[in-house]
C-alpha cells in the first residue's frame, strides 16, 4: 500500500479529506475549527496531525498523492513542531493568594 509508513496509514479518510485537514491546519485553524469545517471528530483530526512525522515517505505521499507543495510541507513540519513543543510544556502551577 502507498500509505504504509505515513501518517495516513489505516486512517479511514479520503485523500480529499486529508488534504482539507492539512490545508486548514496550515491556515492556522485550530483542531475544533477543523472539526466544525470537516465534520470529523476532533480526535480524528488530532490523531492525524499528531501522527504526522517528518520522513521521506510521508513527504512524498503528501506531495504526490495529496497535492501539497514542498513549501506547504515545510510549513506543516514547522507548525507541527511548534504544536508539539507547546503541548509538552508543563502547565504553570496556580498560586493561591
Amino acid at each position: 500500500m502507498e500509505t504504509i509508513g505515513t501518517a495516513v496509514y489505516r486512517k479511514h479518510l479520503s485523500g480529499t479529506e486529508i488534504k482539507l485537514i492539512y490545508r486548514l491546519f496550515l491556515e492556522k485553524n485550530g483542531i475544533r475549527s477543523i472539526e466544525r469545517i470537516t465534520g470529523h471528530h476532533r480526535d480524528t483530526v488530532s490523531n492525524l496531525l499528531k501522527g504526522t512525522i517528518k520522513n521521506e515517505k510521508t513527504e512524498e505521499y503528501l506531495v504526490k498523492q495529496i497535492g501539497l507543495t514542498a513549501d506547504e510541507c515545510e510549513k506543516l513540519w514547522a507548525l507541527l513542531e511548534i504544536k508539539r513543543n507547546s503541548s509538552r510544556k508543563s502547565p504553570q502551577k496556580r498560586i493561591d493568594e
